[in-house]
């Protein structure tokens, strides 16, 4: 089967969870023995940060004619007259902003689509994003079925989402949510979807932190990318700051790098540690090609999101075997977690979630026991299960045509 992997973003050198997905499937599929495509679209070409087998091939949309782009990211090549436009919009309807701003995107490279897809001639298309399937149905019209993946929560993405992303959803050969809950809320907002829950692989480590450990010096750990109003790594900072005064040997590791913005809210963090007197006991580390390293070192992982999709951190934290304290409020984390038996849930703010860190910061035994429970919880989501899903799906879509 020719099978094309479609997300229409920079992708390379980028180590986001979608990317991560992306590249997971990529390499599942071709060991089964897919033919496999990966199409993006960036300013110039280049490696993604994961792992990614020879036999993947990779397009980027921009490549063939380099000279006609004014900056790397597609976004930022709408015309002057178009920004206009859209921002009048916006003070109307920022559904229809975006619908404009869609539109000239499209405009921009549906043909570059049509040529890149019919040198390809793929069977099936997996959608990572609303946006790119949008694209293709709307502007390049591509033949083959489409099914559109959706990574972050319906509920937070499709009430203000473009006209052109809801229909493209509809339109789509199948719609992918990584949640039960998720299927109705798509149904919904996209009247007439074909809506399938399918839920991301989860690595099984043989590795498993070691939280029966004496140890001179404890951690918490969150791995994420450094972003604000979703990641929240702050909340983390905020929370051990109040308590990290009776824990003296205790310490936080902040896993995890981002764009422009994501380096600006470093900036604030390390503002952050340094006003609360934390700089021995709260630290960057930037990126890791192999966080499960970082994992089995560590005993506690924190994760204050505001909303996810299928939190995959999180998920492999507890793989590993690590206790996570996350919050109620981020249903993607709350349904995954049962609280007091495979992780803790608190209210949001720090307070709350200080209170969830010093129950497992006061027992090692809970630690232990609660790490035990998190990582047999996680089977459910193997990745043979996951891909055989995936290949399930991918051949009854095909099937269809």
């Amino acid at each position: 089967m020719r099978i094309v992997l479609a997300y229409f973003e920079k992708f390379i050198e980028m180590s986001g969870g979608i990317e991560r997905v992306c590249c997971n499937m990529a390499n599942a599929m071709s060991a089964r023995g897919h033919d496999v495509s990966l199409v993006y679209c960036y300013g110039r070409s280049g490696m993604p940060f994961y792992s990614l087998d020879p036999s993947v091939k990779l397009y980027n949309l921009m490549e063939s004619h380099p000279d006609q782009w004014k900056n790397p990211s597609l976004g930022q090549c709408v015309s002057g007259f178009d920004k206009v436009v859209r921002e009048g919009l916006r003070i109307f309807s920022k559904s229809a902003a975006r619908d404009w701003n869609e539109s000239c995107k499209g405009r921009m490279i549906e043909k570059e689509i049509r040529h890149t897809f019919d040198a390809i001639h793929p069977d099936v298309i997996v959608s990572f994003r609303y946006e790119t399937s949008n694209y293709m149905l709307h502007f390049a019209h591509v033949k083959a079925p489409v099914i559109t993946m959706f990574h972050m929560s319906p509920d937070f993405i499709l009430p203000d989402a473009p006209t052109g992303e809801l229909k493209a959803i509809a339109e789509s050969a199948r719609a992918q949510v990584l949640l039960k809950r998720d299927i109705p809320v798509v149904e919904r907002f996209c009247p007439g979807a074909r809506v399938v829950w399918i839920p991301n692989a989860v690595p099984q480590y043989e590795e498993k932190a070691d939280l029966g450990k004496e140890k001179k010096t404890y951690t918490i750990i969150n791995a994420a990318r450094l972003n604000k109003p979703q990641k929240r790594q702050h909340l983390l900072v905020e929370a051990f700051a109040k308590v990290a005064g009776d824990y003296p040997n205790w310490r936080v590791e902040l896993w995890g790098g981002g764009n422009d913005s994501g380096a600006s809210y470093a900036e604030e963090l390390k503002e952050q540690i340094r006003k609360n007197h934390l700089e021995s006991q709260v630290f960057l580390k930037g990126e890791s090609t192999h966080i499960i390293d970082e994992y089995t070192k560590a005993d506690i992982f924190c994760f204050p999101s505001a909303y996810e999709g299928f939190p995959l951190a999180m998920t492999e934290a507890m793989s590993a075997g690590l206790p996570v304290v996350g919050f109620k409020s981020c249903t993607a984390v709350a349904d995954l977690i049962d609280s007091g038996k495979n992780g803790i849930l608190t209210d949001d703010g720090a307070d709350a979630l200080a209170r969830g860190l010093t129950f497992l910061m006061d027992s090692k035994e809970k630690r232990e026991e609660i790490g035990e429970q998190a990582k047999a919880s996680m089977k459910d989501y193997a990745p043979e299960k996951i891909w055989n899903m995936w290949e399930q799906l991918l051949n009854e879509v095909v099937s269809d045509e």
